[in-house]
C-alpha cells in the first residue's frame, strides 16, 4: 500500500534591483514569472509622488516600518507577497529602518522570517 505525502511546504522567492525603472518593474508584474513566486524582493522600486510603488492585485505591498514614519528617508526596498497566500499565515516584523523589511511566516512547517535588505554598498549602517 503506497503512503500518501503531501506535497512539501515551500516558498517561491525572486529578487530584483529595478533601478527605479518603473519599464522594469511592470514588466515583472505584468509578465508570465510573476505567477510563479510566492514574495518579490525588490529593490529600488519605482515609486509615485506619494512614496507608493506600482503593484497590481495580485501582491500585498510591504513597506519598510519607517515608510509611513520617516517621510524624508527614502524607501529603497519593498517587498510583494502574492495575495494567493493566506494572511493568517505570515506578517511583518518591525525594524528600524527604510532600507529593510522582515517578513515571518508561520505554519504546521514552524516558522520562516525573510528579510529583503537593500545595501547601497557605500555605507555601512544599514543593519
Amino acid at each position: 500500500m503506497l503512503e500518501h505525502q503531501d506535497d512539501p511546504v515551500r516558498l517561491r522567492i525572486w529578487q530584483q534591483n529595478l533601478n527605479n525603472s518603473r519599464t522594469a518593474q511592470e514588466s515583472l508584474l505584468n509578465g508570465p514569472k510573476a505567477k510563479f513566486w510566492d514574495l518579490l524582493a525588490l529593490q529600488e522600486p519605482c515609486s509615485n509622488k506619494l512614496r507608493n510603488t506600482k503593484s497590481t492585485r495580485q501582491w500585498h505591498s510591504v513597506y519598510p516600518t519607517q515608510h509611513f514614519t520617516h517621510l524624508l528617508q527614502r524607501t529603497r526596498a519593498v517587498t510583494l507577497v502574492s495575495a494567493a497566500l493566506d494572511t493568517n499565515g505570515w506578517k511583518q516584523l518591525a525594524f528600524p529602518s527604510s532600507d529593510v523589511i522582515i517578513i515571518q511566516f508561520s505554519g504546521p512547517f514552524g516558522k520562516c522570517t525573510v528579510f529583503n535588505i537593500y545595501n547601497d554598498g557605500e555605507r555601512q549602517d544599514t543593519l
